[in-house]
Order: C-alpha cells, then structure tokens, then sequence
C-alpha cells in the first residue's frame, strides 16, 4: 500500500501501451518489458514488477467477471425488477471487502509494514466510503417506498371509480381497498 509499483510509475503513454501488449496474448511479457524500456530509454519496468502487476490485473479481473456472473444469475432468476435486492446484496458485499480489508490492515499495522499515517487515512476513507453506502440504501428504501404508495394510490383511485361505476356501495369499496391493497 506504500509505493506505487513500476508500472502504476510509467508515464501515461507507456503505461497506456503497457497494458495494450499486456492484452495481446501473442506478446510475452520479457518482449513487453523489452519494448517499454526501449521507447522510455532506461530499465523503467522488470519482468518481475510487470509480473506482479500482470498477477493483479488478472485478480482484479476474474472478481470483475464472478461479481457479474452473480449479478447476471441473479437478474435472470429473479427478475430485473429486482435490481434492489441486487443492490442489497452488493451492498452487503461492499461491507464484507471493507471489514476484510480493515483485518488486512491491522495484520501489517502490528508487522510495522505500513505507515501509520496511512492506516488512518485508510480507515478514514472506508469508514467514510460505509457511511455514503448506507446514506444511499436509505434513500433507495425512501424512493421505494414512496413508489410502492404512490402505486397504491393509484389503484386505490382505479378501484373507487371502477366500483361505484359498477354500482357498489362506499362500503364495499373501502372493504376492497382494505383486503386486496391494504389501505
């Protein structure tokens, strides 16, 4: 979490290019550490750091495509209009990377690894970044809620006009609006 690694170092046209020939299956990664430190003019990157980071992209990648595979099997199990729950259950996620990462961080904060400057500011921005994630469930839950009784009403509007056309009484109108739609 200190240094950036090499490559996160290049300039953005080397690192741009990086990651185009990292992409090229075709291309071996001594022939892209090659190719960098020809064009920069100097060892900038070596085939271990562009290793690690080939190891990172490719982690963070296969998270990227499981995390969407759920999110596709989710939607066509249950629906797109069920996006909320998706986004409960991402949410949820969200919380559990937060507290393994905070585990993360005491593991190196009692090695000495890590500056505790940066342990602060780290816990600063995840406790932060929890707080606007429960900020925005709320107000998913509010918009919910104020659609499902805007809905409500509507029905309740359709059921009134279509009973007394119909030629029921008050009574029954109310007795339908309280058994079927709850109001």
């Amino acid at each position: 979490m200190g240094q950036k690694s090499a490559v996160d170092r290049l300039p953005e046209k080397l690192r741009n290019k990086l990651l185009e020939m990292l992409h090229n299956p075709a291309v071996t990664q001594m022939e892209i550490v090659d190719a960098i430190n020809a064009e920069a003019g100097e060892p900038l990157v070596s085939k271990s750091s562009l290793n690690r980071y080939a190891q990172r992209m490719k982690k963070f990648a296969e998270k990227n495509r499981q995390a969407k595979e759920v999110a596709d099997a989710y939607i066509e199990k249950f629906g797109a209009e069920d996006r909320n729950k998706l986004g409960k259950v991402v949410n949820e996620q969200i919380r559990l990377a937060a507290f393994d990462l905070i585990s993360e961080i005491d593991e190196l904060k009692e090695s000495g690894r890590m500056d505790p400057e940066l342990i602060t500011e780290i816990i600063f921005k995840v406790s932060r970044g929890l707080k606007d994630l429960e900020q925005a469930e709320k107000l998913n839950a509010e918009r919910s809620e104020t659609i499902r009784k805007a809905t409500l009403a509507e029905a309740a509007e359709i059921v009134e006009q279509n009973a007394k056309s119909d030629g029921l009484t008050a009574e029954t109108v109310e007795k339908i609006k309280k058994q079927i739609l709850g109001l």
